[in-house]
């Protein structure tokens, strides 16, 4: 990656996307002006009725809005909000994802033309500060932010959509890095000044103190997910994760769904869902404005749709959904929400955060000194306040000023760094599928595989790589010895497993999962000669490698672990 000549960060968002673009031989870290002059666009894409991409981010709403009023919207694919996706679900290439319509396509391509328009946007951005010299993808050296959260195959499943947009190539994957969110969030943080943080967080004479053994919490609040991680300072700079990255499925889009639930009680289940049905793009104009109003504390003001309003005056005046309602009051066409209301729809997210750190101060041996509130639902004063009332005296809360970019701009850092984060702690027991020499004390009652020489085997042995709560470095590997059951075998296929227990034995036990598959090619050789491969996998990373090793002649090759399969 010495070669590249820049570096470009891409966070594709639950709610918001954004990217942001360094040259190599500069310090300043640039990012591009989205239409309303955000740092961000919406996590929106179009496609025609023949599946052709039409339009991304604020363009995408607004050509939609346009079609509905048209009625022409029938016919197209409009996807918002489609990260979360990818999140708790076994995923395989040809998953469909559902468009606003109804109407599905293949999740890959609408993920992968979704980043292609961001590759395509940044490299015109860089041109224009380059003097006319062009760029090109294979110039860059490409940061993709996931949840820590996410699983393998959803990682899988970004960097092969990443490949198909055209930010790589098959021949030059190691150009994308695959950064977690509240990783690359906590490698911004610590190093920005005492103004970089909400005034009255941080004063000059208390500036961050980096010393080795600093400890730090990242609670990166997103919309789609909340994503924490705890590291610890040590030398030349480099971080330490001391617990296990968590996290949930209750980011800020929780607060959005609890209000449209909240709309579905006010106006009757019968009103809102022909008013959801027949007005999407008005639906959606609705909770873009909500989701500013998440920025403030106490009562405030939400515009109700001119659609919405017809409806529901079908059945009574409008004035008499809100008789004897104390959550919020109808003023000429704008529906005036409590602060208490407003409070209140956070609470499934409040105490989803407050539990997730509770669970990781569990462990007495942490000695943190600051918690990093990040994200752009981070901005929400109720999460803000929350967090510091409840946890402010066990260390220092901090939030930066520009929390939602906290994550794209330390994409940048930890992409010209990939090993800044030294070690990591295993989620859980990784480890692969194999057959041991039947014993009968040892396999009673498991399955046997029996080769054609008759040799008697137990397949559902397990190999265990790395156990659950284990520490990694970034560049540790694991090896396994692999050697063929059968005399005439070419190839071994591995399935790859997890499993919560820190002692497992067999595949058969409850809790084991199996989330992917590796094929070793075996050395051609003469059939009946002793063959064995050495196969090597990192796990410390932010995605796992494998390589296999032929024992006999030394060469070494890549070997592809699969995890997205049917």
């Amino acid at each position: 990656m010495s070669d590249s000549t820049i570096f470009i960060a891409v966070d594709f968002g639950t709610a918001f996307s954004g990217y942001c673009f360094k040259f190599a031989d500069s310090k300043q870290i640039r990012q591009p002006k989205w239409k309303s002059e955000t740092p961000k666009t919406p996590t929106c894409i179009l496609f025609d009725e023949n599946e052709k991409f039409l339009k991304f981010g604020y363009d995408a709403v607004v050509t939609y809005t346009r079609q509905t009023k048209r009625n022409e919207a029938k016919k197209l694919y409009f996807f918002d909000n489609f990260k979360m996706k990818l999140y708790g679900k076994v995923l395989h290439r040809d998953l469909m994802m559902s468009a606003k319509n109804g109407k599905k396509m293949r999740a890959l391509k609408v993920f992968s033309e979704s980043l292609r328009f961001m590759k395509d946007h940044a490299l015109e951005m860089i041109g224009r500060h380059t003097a006319g010299v062009k760029y090109s993808a294979s110039d860059a050296t490409w940061i993709l932010t996931v949840p820590a959260i996410w699983s393998e195959a959803a990682k899988q499943l970004m960097r092969e959509a990443a490949t198909e947009a055209g930010l790589v190539t098959e021949a030059d994957t190691e150009k994308l890095i695959i950064a977690l969110e509240p990783e690359a969030a906590s490698v911004w943080c610590r190093q920005l000044p005492s103004d970089g943080f909400v005034e009255g967080d941080l004063t000059e004479a208390e500036a961050i103190n980096e010393v080795l053994g600093t400890q730090y919490m990242v609670v990166d609040c997103g919309g789609g997910t909340i994503d924490i991680t705890v590291h610890e300072v040590v030398k030349d700079g480099h971080l330490k994760e001391l617990h296990r990255v968590s996290g949930s499925d209750r980011g800020g889009q929780t607060v959005d769904t609890n209000f449209k639930t909240f709309l579905r009680e006010l106006f009757s289940e019968k009103v809102f869902d022909e008013f959801e049905e027949n007005h999407p793009s008005e639906l959606q104009r609705l909770m873009y404005e909500f989701s500013n109003c998440k920025r403030y504390e106490g009562e405030v003001l939400v515009q109700c749709p001119y659609s919405l309003q017809q409806i529901a005056s079908r059945d009574q005046d409008i004035e008499d959904y809100f008789e004897d309602n104390n959550d919020a009051v109808w003023d000429g066409g704008q529906i005036i929400l409590s602060g208490q209301k407003l409070r209140s729809l956070h609470d499934d997210s409040l105490s989803s955060i407050e539990s997730l750190i509770k669970d990781i101060l569990k462990n007495n041996k942490l000695k943190i000194d600051y918690l990093f509130l990040v994200g752009g639902f981070a901005l929400s004063p109720y999460v803000n306040s929350f967090i510091k009332k409840k946890f402010g005296k066990k260390f220092k809360v901090l939030c930066p000023v520009e929390a939602q970019m906290a994550v794209l701009r330390g994409a940048i850092t930890f992409g010209m760094m990939p090993n800044v984060v030294l070690s990591r702690i295993s989620l859980f027991t990784y480890g692969i599928g194999i057959a041991h020499l039947f014993d009968e004390t040892k396999h009673k009652g498991k399955r046997k595989y029996v080769t054609k020489e008759g040799k008697v085997y137990c397949d559902v042995c397990f190999h265990c790589f790395v156990k659950k709560d284990e520490s990694v470095f970034f560049d540790e590997v694991r090896e396994y010895v692999v050697s063929p059951v059968e005399r005439d075998q070419r190839a071994a296929c591995f399935r790859f497993y997890y499993t919560e227990s820190k002692t497992p034995e067999f595949l058969d036990e409850p809790g084991m999962t199996k989330i992917g598959s590796l094929t070793v090619s075996m050395p051609v050789i003469k059939e009946g000669s002793p063959r064995s491969v050495n196969l090597k996998i990192k796990f410390g990373f932010t995605e796992m490698q494998a390589t296999a090793t032929d024992v006999d002649s030394g060469k070494t090759s890549s070997v592809k672990l699969d995890f997205m399969f049917k």
